[in-house]
């Protein structure tokens, strides 16, 4: 009868030996990829942030100081009607994947709001961009300056 002693003695080698052999167990921030803001939007929307106009009908509010990225409010809600939009997609610029979320629209919405807490890892903006139903693409961001990272 093997005892828990002995159970967490087994996995400790195990984790040890795995370690030692260089197949590695956890993942580390280096061995992470970090991916660019223009491969996110290329991946995410098929175009780059030069293709993308600014609005002033899409509203970011969010903290311009987070204490901490673990936990940053953020709220986005446009002037353009439904039936015009089609998705909200977030980016955060200095994120390790800078793709926060995407959010599909229908009319029965009743209006463009979204409402989240996000991570961030620095002080970076917060984009949003709406993709309307016709194919263009309308962007707005807000600044936020984070003091204590929250991704790593």
């Amino acid at each position: 009868m093997t005892t828990r002693r002995d159970f967490l003695k087994i996995v400790g080698v195990s984790v040890l030996g795995l370690t030692f052999l260089g197949v590695g167990v956890l993942p580390t921030t280096s061995s992470a990829a970090k991916i660019s803001l223009e491969d996110a939007l290329k991946k995410h929307l098929g175009v780059g942030l030069s293709a993308i106009k600014e609005s002033k009908d899409i509203i970011v509010k969010a903290p311009s100081i987070a204490e901490s990225g673990a936990n940053v409010p953020v709220e986005v809600r446009s002037t353009i009607p439904i039936e015009k939009v089609e998705a909200l997609y977030i980016f955060v610029d200095k994120n390790p994947n800078p793709f926060i979320a995407s959010i599909d629209f229908s009319p029965l919405n009743g209006e463009v709001y979204f409402a989240t807490r996000i991570k961030m890892g620095a002080t970076s903006p917060v984009r949003a961009i709406l993709k309307l139903k016709d194919g263009s693409l309308l962007m707005a961001y807000k600044e936020v300056k984070v003091t204590v990272g929250g991704c790593g």
